[in-house]
């Protein structure tokens, strides 16, 4: 599922940066789910609004550390290219916009 969130299906997907990455991205996609998910990376790549329901998804269901792991992993696929320090720095905005939105406690 989290490649799902990233990727179409015709496309190439990368070798893994170390052994297990994508099974815990995998993990990762799972606690938050498809729509949040694909919420989240509408709103790191096309500046799309993330509702505060998404927002609950990934503070508190995925967190920080997953998150960062979607990020390297979005940033690994070659259609990012020269963007990649940009849409780093934009999924931690998003990431903290949604702490702003929501808090950190539950």
């Amino acid at each position: 599922m989290a490649a799902s969130m990233v990727v179409a299906d015709d496309e190439f997907i990368p070798l893994e940066p170390e052994p297990g990455f994508y099974k815990a991205l995998e993990k990762c996609g799972q606690k938050i789910g498809l729509e949040c998910g694909k919420s989240v990376v509408k709103a790191i790549l096309k500046d799309q609004y993330i509702s505060k329901k998404c927002c609950v998804q990934l503070v508190h269901k995925m967190g920080r550390s997953c998150h960062e792991d979607l990020l390297w992993y979005l940033i690994s696929q070659p259609k990012i290219g020269a963007n990649a320090t940009h849409v780093f720095i934009k999924g931690l905005q998003v990431y903290n916009s949604c702490v702003s939105k929501v808090g950190l406690e539950f």
